[in-house]
């Protein structure tokens, strides 16, 4: 019995050990992937061998680089739309921002194409409807209507190809710094159920020490009972 229960200890705590290590330490899912660590794990994952970030009120983007050095994260639009991405992200409840200087551009809706310096997106556009980016100053012409006005790098250009330019991303350093990781590492679980998981989990391999200790003392005890009544029987 003994022997088994210190089985079962050693295993929880190899088991428990394993959790910790899969949650504070970096990971890659290729070798060619930067490696994610604290404070990205968190909301981090695999998807063909791509390294992804979830974003809780947007969805998924590709990581291109991370410099955690200089603090900047480097993104890509797995639908090769970088201005899908400037109008629906909203970074306002997260730690991070965006890594260059950002202003006020404007989303139109426009029924025709626009003549001139007007550079319609492609991803966005279709048969009967064209969307353009511009500066929010200026007036939204009569066969337009504005989407949204968002904080952006820059406005839309032909010439921007890559589909990572400008999701250039920096987070906020008194968010994630290695001393939040080293007194806030509970954060770091998926899920509320996740964490009342390992607390159980802890609680389990305390009992069994804790009887593991009594059944020894136990057994001490009741040792000592017997060898003092041995000693009795002989003085007799």
């Amino acid at each position: 019995m003994e022997a088994r229960n210190s089985f079962i200890l050693i295993f929880l705590i190899f088991t428990f050990m394993a959790v910790l290590d899969g949650k504070f330490t970096s990971n890659t899912c290729n070798h060619d992937q930067p490696e994610i660590h604290f404070p990205f794990k968190i909301n981090s994952f695999c998807k063909n061998k791509q390294t992804m970030i979830k974003f809780p009120n947007y969805g998924d983007l590709g990581v291109k680089s991370i410099s955690y050095d200089h603090k900047k994260l480097t993104l890509i639009d797995p639908k090769d739309c970088v201005f899908e991405v400037f109008l629906n992200l909203n970074l306002d409840r997260t730690p991070f921002r965006y890594y260059h200087v950002v202003r006020n551009y404007t989303f139109l809706n426009c029924s025709i194409n626009l003549l001139g310096s007007y550079e319609e997106i492609p991803c966005l556009s279709g048969s009967k409807h064209h969307v353009y980016v511009v500066d929010s100053s200026l007036d939204v012409p009569s066969s337009c209507e504005p989407i949204k006005t968002v904080s952006i790098p820059f406005a839309y250009s032909n010439y921007v190809s890559d589909d990572s330019f400008g999701l250039d991303l920096t987070w906020d350093s008194t968010g994630f710094d290695d001393l939040v990781e080293a007194k806030r590492g509970w954060f770091g679980f998926q899920s509320i159920r996740e964490a009342i998981s390992i607390v159980i989990l802890v609680l389990v391999v305390m009992v069994l020490a804790c009887v593991k200790a009594y059944c020894w003392k136990t057994s001490e005890r009741k040792k000592n009972e017997w060898d003092k009544l041995l000693g009795d029987l002989e003085t007799l």
